[in-house]
């Protein structure tokens, strides 16, 4: 029969670290002969995260000439007075426009000043007629498409420079250039 070994009760809290003595390092002394990655190529990142607009490839997208004949229609509408700006905020990009609302906006207040000097503002008739005519358009990158409709306002011919943009899945307007 074995005596019973009596051992002493651990105690409640840990050991006090010795600032006199450092404690003790185990050190690996064998390094393995392979490395875990391959040194012709960088390792593989992870894509960063981005929440702003995402380009959309051409292939994701409607046909461009559509697109822009149907936003040069709304442009000419919006600067006749039939339609408002806000129905363009969609369509164009945030600068964009921000530059078209305040361009109208002292357009509209510049004819205002001249109504109440006396001489008369000339109106836009909502009988003039807007047919769009030819359009051009030319596609320097992947997802960015540059248009250029033919428009006639009335008597008035004007070329309209449009440049698109694919952004989320849809066409954005960034530029636009009525002459």
């Amino acid at each position: 029969m074995s005596t019973p070994l009596v051992c002493r009760a651990p105690a409640l809290e840990p050991r006090a670290v010795s600032l006199l003595r450092p404690p003790l390092l185990q050190v690996r002394t064998s390094v393995s002969p392979e490395l875990p990655f391959a040194t012709d190529r960088p390792p593989d990142r992870q894509p960063e995260v981005s929440f702003g607009p995402q380009a959309t490839p051409r292939e994701a997208l409607p046909d461009p000439a559509v697109h822009a004949r149907a936003l040069v229609l709304a442009l000419l509408e919006v600067l006749s007075g039939r339609r408002p700006v806000r129905q363009l905020r969609n369509h164009l990009t945030e600068d964009a426009y921000e530059r078209l609302a305040g361009r109208l906006h002292r357009a509209r207040t510049a004819a205002g000043a001249v109504k109440t000097s006396g001489s008369p503002a000339r109106q836009p008739s909502a009988r003039t007629r807007i047919y769009i005519g030819r359009t051009l358009v030319c596609e320097p990158a992947d997802g960015i498409a540059e248009v250029t409709v033919l428009a006639k306002v009335g008597a008035r011919t004007r070329a309209v420079a449009v440049r698109l943009e694919g952004l989320d899945g849809r066409w954005r307007c960034p530029v636009l250039t009525v002459l």
